[in-house]
């Protein structure tokens, strides 16, 4: 798809380097002018000053992939590449301006400097893609070997990056197969290559062609500017797919790490459960723990906090602290609460249906227990029971539990009688872990405060 198609990568890239230096120096000029008049100390830093935006821009849309296959990929995907950029841009731009620049010109005018390039930049790139969708065919390949499931997998794979100007023409194999139209033996690649000329790549899943026959495919497709690329046949054993590590000269596949899994996103949420916990503490708690530790103590006898021992991190139990709901009994680690539960003290049924008995859990967030949004921390028996019932159940320890999650703003909280209950929940955990982003966690958070506001059916 990258083939003739240059001249509008480079116009997608000039119009960028347009936006970029119209609204940054419209907006520092414009503030310049209105402020302090242009100073000769102003204009010797301005060359400079231009020189940093647009190498700096450069590097970042590089290392960033803002351009890379312009043309093919969604344009949703495409405009988070360039959301991406932009921010990191930004970053990087502002450290330069506050170091060497701020002194000169003392003026405010990135952040919407950059909205503005943001917008302007997501024009010029859907007007450029839309131009060359409808001037240019789609992604066009051909398949060597491989069964029905690798191929469905690799059309679903391929669709949800390149949209639907996506087609399979055929495959090529020692015996045909009904999911595709079959184009023929390995030994009849040349002669349709020769004849055809409307397949843009050839993805290779043999394993048992010998090294010389590769070679002459390999050499028959550059020959014919078609890209060869090699699929691992077991490229849908993995549910989120596999990526290729280099151990030495070793190449190795393995199963696609989670999103948290990353240095860089364990930090963004870390520092963020460490802020927010600090937030709700400082702001919440001096005036409601006073209130909520006199009801507790006029309605009933007991201590204030209830630690439990759950599964944490890894597996690792740990002691979570709640506001006491309950009369004291010697059932609370092993039975789960239920509905109209003679356990459950009148006030202690309030805190339930608002999640005001979770508050304290913050305090697990400081320690590192537990994260602000994650899979909701079990008992350990309920631990032992359903890792033995359902398969992907300890997978949802692979990230810290969450005072609030997933599972629970989509409505499966509370006790779970019915196996499919605890399925359905381990399905909305698993889904948090494998689809985690920042904003996820910001939407569990806006959901789970809709919900104290409204209270819930299941919490009780």
């Amino acid at each position: 798809m990258e083939r003739n198609t240059d001249r509008y990568l480079y116009l997608a890239i000039a119009l960028d380097a347009v936006w970029l230096n119209l609204c940054l120096f419209g907006f520092l000029l414009v503030q310049i002018s209105y402020n302090q008049g242009f100073e000769p100390l102003v204009m010797n830093a301005l060359p400079y000053l231009v020189l940093c935006i647009n190498i700096i821009w450069l590097l970042t849309a590089t290392f960033t992939n803002v351009y890379q296959v312009f043309e093919g990929v969604k344009l949703n995907l495409k405009i988070k590449d360039l959301f991406w950029g932009v921010l990191i841009y930004l970053g990087l731009i502002s450290l330069v301006y506050y170091q060497f620049f701020f002194t000169v010109f003392q003026t405010h005018f990135l952040i919407p400097a950059f909205f503005s390039f943001l917008l302007l930049a997501s024009i010029s790139h859907f007007a450029i893609r839309n131009y060359i969708r409808n001037r240019t065919v789609g992604l066009t390949y051909a398949v060597v070997g491989g069964g029905g499931s690798n191929l469905q997998h690799l059309q679903l794979v391929l669709s949800s990056v390149y949209g639907d100007h996506v087609l399979c023409v055929g495959r090529f194999g020692h015996e045909a197969i009904p999911e595709v139209t079959n184009l023929g033996g390995v030994d009849d690649i040349e002669a349709y290559l020769n004849k055809n000329s409307n397949i843009s790549k050839l993805l290779y899943f043999y394993s048992d062609l010998s090294k010389q026959t590769i070679k002459r495919i390999i050499q028959l497709c550059r020959n014919r500017y078609i890209d060869f690329e090699i699929v691992p046949l077991e490229v849908d054993l993995f549910d989120r797919g596999i990526q290729l590590e280099q151990f030495a000269h070793l190449p190795i596949f393995s199963r696609k790490r989670e999103p948290l899994c990353l240095l860089p996103n364990k930090i963004l949420k870390r520092v963020f459960d460490i802020v927010f916990s600090l937030l709700v503490i400082v702001l919440i708690f001096p005036w409601l723990f006073p209130l909520v530790i006199l009801m507790i103590k006029m309605e009933s006898k007991g201590p204030i906090f209830f630690l439990q021992k759950r599964t944490g991190y890894w597996n690792k139990p740990f002691y979570c602290i709640k506001f006491r709901t309950m009369e004291v009994n010697e059932k609370s680690d092993r039975r789960q609460a239920t509905r109209r539960d003679s356990r459950i003290t009148q006030m202690g049924a309030i805190f339930r249906k608002t999640n005001i008995d979770e508050l304290p859990q913050f305090f697990n967030v400081l320690k590192g227990d537990m994260s602000v949004v994650g899979p909701r921390p079990h008992m350990l028996q309920h631990t032992e029971d359903y890792s033995k019932l359902i398969d992907k159940y300890m997978i949802r320890h692979e990230v810290k539990p969450g005072i609030t999650g997933w599972a629970q703003v989509s409505g499966w909280r509370g006790p779970t009688k019915e196996l499919y209950q605890m399925d359905k929940r381990v399905e909305h955990d698993v889904n948090y872990i494998e689809n985690w982003s920042f904003w996820f966690d910001c939407k569990c958070i806006f959901l789970t405060v809709k919900n104290m506001v409204k209270g819930e059916d299941n919490a009780f």
